[in-house]
């Protein structure tokens, strides 16, 4: 048979640009085709034969060697130009994912620095991998732990320095804030260290001006903070002049240190010499005998290739060295890293508020699975997405491109989308950062966060990512016979569209467990901040007290009472939202004339006659303390959990009885109701109240509701007159429980905003899903309404499919969400019972939400008319 030639274009194109596999595979389908055309069609077999005319020609004047090849250069630049046009050209897709994307990545880039920023604490200490603190540790009477203190007794470092020879260097510090005076300024400072010299060798102090580690050594001397420094002097030179504390000393400036950044354990503006407190309480020699008060915070770093374990392992032969063979018993000493403290620690009186490395792992687990739903996002809509590109994909191929031509084309688009998306993700995190610092409280640093390998690890998850989502299209459709695509008889099949069912049944379980878990932490924080405390604590002033309030403490106290805005004042040691900290042991108490110890190791609140009555607690048996009975000095007042803890059966049996507590042998002439005096994260506490009519830290004034204003500016006017030299310090008992639940407050928040964003992501890609689902079946649509279909039918039988995967998703997130958040609660000693209701929200929320979603597209595909999408045909 005669040799066909095809035109001059055909010959070219197939001798430069088609390799002998591809001739191969062609001549393969068109010997398929022509096999099952039926006879009669004799146009479709000339069209055929002339295809077969075609390859034969080439495959008899094909060169052998082919043009040269693009560099690739070149090729990059031809496959990012494709990949923008396709990008262009699907709008809708391309929106959805790279905001998909966008909005995950910069979820996690926030997370991120939040999580950086908390576990940078204490680390900027050139030290910091051999600095530790002492803690010391009250066994409960059963033997198990009880108040575990951070803070030491003075001894402690003194001997550890003398018995280890593995500790380089010891410090003790102890907290006093007071009043502070240069000239005519007067500052109240509630962050002024006295500190051993070596404190110096331990944390780093970045001198400024003058010196810190010979200054420290001197006696009256004082070393501060770059901000102490503007705040007192100005821009004048601050070293050599004199400042008061207290009234009491002078303290001569003798250096200038830069603060502190803000991932500090220990914050402070100044720092004054040890010797102070130590005059204080009568000398060193009286101060090497105060084994039990654990007022000083203690640290020490080790030598270079030192063995902690044998430190830790010698404590207990140190106790019973110094203190005696029954030492062991009762306590213990503890060391901890520094390191550890803001994550790993939250004792009985910390310097200042921690947090938990818990709350590192939950939103270290939130930033992962919003990332996570993101990026099903894509994967999903790219693979749904890939079907329709299979004729692309086959015009290619006929046009010479080899497989590998197409996998790269496919890959760079992917990626190229996602390294769109990390910009923009970029942009997002710079635009929210202020406003993401100022409800953290936390000096978030982006540069910290993006350093050269942060780069290059994001870049490389870029490339991982974009790879991932792009293997589908990338190596599934193009292993495809040329005819067979063209004919459109490949899908994505029934395999993929299982997985996309799959990855959206997962991204809305992620969701329903986060929506959950906003639902019972807000429930719990609600719980905790308007549970009944056993008190009343609205319009409760609190006053700091000083030494000069405290000399007339009582004249001071009858002014106020005088005032028409003050309804009752009451002093006490300590305030409800802080710690009870005092104790003296466990109570003794009489059994036929002879002592016999409880074992109950009882909380001293110290009060005075009006205390009770200020926050009207409720007296459940017995009396008050009265200015009737002057033994009530030695008398006793327990709360419930007290008389429980001794044995007692009610509080009738308790009242009369005769204790012994703190060396002091009293009558127990009152039982008050529970009352919540610390946070509701910790249990009641067994309560034994003491008079107190002579020096009380603090005043508690209840003030009337009507003109608060007026009533304070009367109450800062009688103060004054009191005591001239120190600014009066009043906060009100609401506020100091506001803070007390703050970090918890915050982090609500928080969990909040990520869990409603991880709610848009899954509805985002949900939506995009549906509209693929839309045009992949808008044939069918137009066919239902020709035959009769309404609307409504129509959208229901678009949206059942995707709503059971939500009600899927909501049946394996309920149980899931029930475990953690059952667990979480569980850190809380008083907290909700864990019921339907958050389950039953969460539902009602992501159903009408994932239904709206749906909705939208399948509703606009009802309406439409049916001859837009038939006419194709």
């Amino acid at each position: 048979m005669k040799l066909f030639k095809p035109p001059k274009l055909a010959r070219k194109f197939l001798l430069w640009h088609c390799d002998p596999d591809l001739l191969e595979e062609i001549e393969g389908d068109l010997n398929e085709e022509f096999e099952i055309i039926s006879k009669r069609d004799g146009y479709r077999k000339g069209r055929l034969f002339y295809a077969f005319e075609t390859i034969r020609f080439v495959r008899m004047y094909k060169p052998k060697k082919r043009i040269k090849s693009l560099n690739t250069m070149d090729m990059l630049l031809n496959y990012f130009k494709l990949a923008f046009r396709n990008l262009r050209k699907h709008k809708a897709f391309s929106l959805i994912n790279i905001l998909g994307l966008s909005v995950g990545l910069a979820c996690c880039v926030l997370i991120g620095l939040y999580i950086s920023e908390e576990l940078n604490y204490d680390r900027f200490h050139a030290k910091a991998d051999r600095t530790y603190r002492v803690t010391r540790l009250f066994k409960s009477s059963d033997g198990g732990a009880g108040l575990h203190l951070s803070r030491v007794a003075p001894p402690f470092a003194t001997y550890m320095k003398e018995d280890f020879d593995q500790i380089e260097s010891i410090a003790r510090f102890v907290n006093y804030g007071g009043m502070v005076k240069y000239e005519d300024k007067i500052f109240n400072e509630t962050s002024f260290l006295w500190a051993d010299p070596e404190i110096v060798d331990i944390l780093s102090f970045e001198v400024i001006a003058g010196e810190i580690r010979n200054g420290l050594g001197m006696p009256n001397s004082v070393v501060i903070s770059e901000s102490a420094s503007a705040k007192y002097f100005g821009g004048e030179d601050p070293i050599g002049k004199t400042i008061n504390y207290d009234n009491e000393v002078d303290l001569m400036v003798r250096g200038v240190f830069e603060d502190f950044p803000q991932t500090s354990s220990f914050q402070f503006d100044l720092v004054g010499n040890m010797n102070y407190v130590i005059s204080s309480f009568g000398g060193s020699q009286e101060v090497i005998k105060m084994w039990y008060r654990n007022q000083f915070a203690t640290l020490f770093i080790l030598k270079n290739n030192a063995d902690l374990p044998q430190v830790e392992g010698g404590l207990n032969d140190f106790l019973t060295r110094h203190l005696g063979e029954d030492a062991t018993d009762g306590n213990e000493l503890q060391i901890q890293k520094l390191t550890d403290i803001h994550l790993h620690s939250n004792l009985a009186d910390e310097q200042g508020r921690n947090s938990d490395i818990a709350y590192i792992f939950i939103f270290a687990a939130i930033a992962l699975l919003i990332l996570v739903i993101a990026c099903i996002n894509y994967m999903n809509l790219a693979t749904a997405k890939a079907s329709n590109r299979a004729k692309e994909v086959g015009m290619r191929k006929v046009f010479g491109a080899a497989k590998g031509n197409l996998v790269y084309q496919f890959l760079v688009e992917s990626v190229l989308l996602v390294l769109i998306s990390v910009f923009i993700a970029a942009g997002i995190s710079l635009l929210t950062l202020p406003a993401f610092r100022s409800f953290t409280g936390l000096e978030l640093d982006l540069g910290r966060l993006l350093t050269g390998a942060t780069i290059l690890k994001i870049l490389a998850f870029s490339l991982l990512i974009g790879i991932l989502a792009g293997s589908y299209p990338a190596f599934y459709l193009t292993k495809f016979r040329i005819l067979k695509v063209l004919k459109g008889k490949v899908s994505a099949g029934s395999r993929n569209a299982s997985l996309r069912k799959i990855l959206v049944v997962f991204q809305f379980t992620i969701s329903i467990i986060l929506v959950v878990s906003t639902i019972v932490v807000f429930q719990q924080l609600n719980f905790i901040q308007n549970k009944s405390l056993g008190y009343d604590k609205d319009q409760m002033m609190i006053i700091s007290s000083n030494s000069e309030l405290q000399q007339n403490y009582n004249a001071f106290k009858g002014e106020l009472t005088k005032l028409a805005g003050v309804r009752s004042v009451g002093g006490s040691i300590f305030i409800p939202s802080s710690q009870l900290l005092n104790s003296q042991g466990s109570a003794e108490i009489e059994v036929n004339g002879e002592l016999k110890s409880t074992g109950v190791g009882l909380k001293d609140l110290s009060v005075d006659h009006d205390f009770l009555t200020t926050y009207d607690m409720e007296i459940l048996q017995g009396r008050n303390f009265s200015r009737e009975f002057e033994t009530d000095t030695a008398n006793f007042i327990l709360n419930q959990t007290a008389v429980k803890r001794i044995g007692w059966d009610d509080a009738e049996d308790a009242v009369g009885q005769f204790i012994t507590y703190g060396g002091v042998r009293g009558q127990v002439i009152g039982v008050l109701k529970d009352f919540h005096f610390e946070s509701l994260q910790s249990e009641i506490q067994p309560v034994i109240l003491t008079l107190n009519t002579r020096r009380n830290g603090a005043l508690s004034v209840k003030v009337e509701a009507g003109n608060i204003a007026s009533t304070i500016d009367q109450i800062e006017d009688i103060y004054s007159g009191f005591a001239p030299n120190f600014p009066i310090r009043f906060n009100f008992l609401d506020e100091r429980f506001e803070t007390l639940y703050q970090t918890e407050s915050q982090r609500s928040e928080l969990f909040t905003v990520f869990s409603g964003l991880a709610i848009f992501l899954a509805c985002l890609g949900l939506f995009g899903l549906t509209s693929f689902t839309v045009i992949q079946r808008s044939k069918e649509i137009s066919i239902r309404k020709v035959l009769g279909a309404s609307v409504n039918q129509i959208v229901g039988i678009l949206s059942k499919e995707f709503v059971m995967l939500v009600v899927v998703s909501m049946v394996l997130a309920f149980p899931l969400a029930w475990y953690f958040m059952g667990d979480w609660l569980a850190g809380y000693a008083y907290r909700i019972d864990l019921t339907w209701v958050p389950f039953i929200a969460a539902a009602i929320v992501a159903g009408m939400i994932a239904f709206l979603t749906i909705s939208i597209q399948t509703f606009k595909a009802a309406v439409s008319n049916p001859s837009d999408s038939l006419r194709d045909d």
